[in-house]
């Protein structure tokens, strides 16, 4: 329960950036053998200290796959085990939030960041439904206070988002969260947050080689200016950025209706950015890059540019659906791609049609 929650307050782990304690260099074994691959590094957002990349657990939404609770615990110990230590759910990924809240129960060392998404009774929404919701979120992650919350909010034309956005500082203040967080704003709305002195320390945002809406916008200047840090999600796009696409077709229907939600979603930033020729290049030019590091691969060259594009950005997000990435994901961190890879890699992003406009602007229905 959460009183029982509420007890163990003193015995929190991640209250702060020091608090965290990692494992030591992650030693994964395999076929008899071990090796050991780069330690992931962590990032100051708000008090915290997040690893890097951060375990994306949409997948257990639904939409993907069958969900098997017990083979998903085992697969968030293998990537805490490599270092990965900061877990991303949310209150409407369906029982997501109750498996990392197992998962937390298990491994106090873990960090889960959740999101307060308000879809629906946004002009009836009030502070007793913001604190029985968070709440609520509380118990089902089996903490006492909820270590990073990212506020969502559907529609701007409901301009309410500043004063249930206030709604959540005032739970912060209490101690039931310990740092408040956006998704998908876009710029001038975070403004608003920001200038109404709500205490926003992260906006997590799509943002990928294929999809530049945080520079393009602003966003990303912005936040580094104001210390808001970005946490990006698609990075390498279901694996559209990978050798499984390099030199291949783009996914056909088939393949979507297999990929879930995730390869639908991604596909179309795709076909937003341009021709799948363009892709290609951009796949190559990827390859090209990964090669001259050994041991990397085109996800860990797309990760890296999304690392390194904007100083804001703090961590990328990787959906987790299984263990079979986590030593590939982990060598993110054994390389940095220089400046002049770098630059080689904007001069074919540079040739993109899309996608356009600011964060989210398309899935709002604001461009096309």
């Amino acid at each position: 329960s959460r009183r029982g929650a509420l007890k163990g307050t003193a015995a929190l782990p991640f209250v702060s950036a020091g608090a965290l304690v990692h494992p030591g260099a992650p030693v994964l074994a395999a076929a008899g053998a071990t090796s050991t691959l780069p330690q992931v590094p962590t990032s100051k957002v708000g008090s915290l200290g997040v690893s890097q990349i951060i375990q994306g657990h949409w997948q257990l939404a639904g939409g993907h796959g069958r969900i098997a609770p017990d083979a998903a615990l085992r697969n968030m110990r293998k990537h805490f085990e490599a270092g990965i230590t900061t877990l991303d759910t949310a209150d409407i990924y369906g029982p997501s939030e109750l498996i990392v809240g197992r998962f937390v129960a298990q491994q106090p060392g873990a960090i889960p960041c959740t999101k307060f998404c308000c879809f629906r009774d946004l002009r009836t929404i009030s502070k007793a439904d913001v604190r029985a919701r968070v709440e609520a979120q509380c118990e089902r992650l089996q903490v006492a206070s909820l270590p990073l919350v990212a506020f969502f909010w559907a529609d701007y034309g409901v301009k309410r988002y500043v004063e249930v956005a206030k709604m959540l500082a005032e739970l912060k203040d209490e101690g039931l969260i310990q740092n408040l967080g956006v998704t998908n704003f876009d710029q001038p709305r975070l403004a608003e947050l920001v200038d109404a002195g709500v205490p926003v320390v992260s906006n997590q945002v799509q943002l990928s080689a294929m999809d530049q809406r945080p520079l393009q916008s602003g966003m990303a200047k912005y936040c580094e200016g104001k210390g808001v840090r970005l946490l990006a999600f698609g990075t390498v796009g279901a694996g559209l950025l990978s050798e499984r696409y390099l030199g291949k077709d783009p996914p056909d229907a088939d393949a979507l209706r297999a990929g879930g939600f995730s390869l639908n979603m991604y596909s179309a930033t795709a076909a937003r950015f341009g021709p799948w020729s363009l892709v290609q290049e951009l796949l190559e030019e990827m390859d090209r890059v990964a090669k001259a590091h050994p041991g990397a691969s085109i996800a860990n060259v797309a990760q890296r540019y999304a690392l390194q594009c904007s100083p804001a950005v703090a961590a990328v997000l990787v959906g987790v659906r299984n263990s079979a990435h986590v030593a590939e994901n982990t060598r993110t961190f054994g390389f940095e791609l220089s400046g002049e890879e770098m630059a080689r890699l904007q001069a074919i992003i540079d040739k993109r049609s899309g996608p356009r406009g600011d964060v989210w602007d398309i899935e709002r229905g604001y461009v096309v």
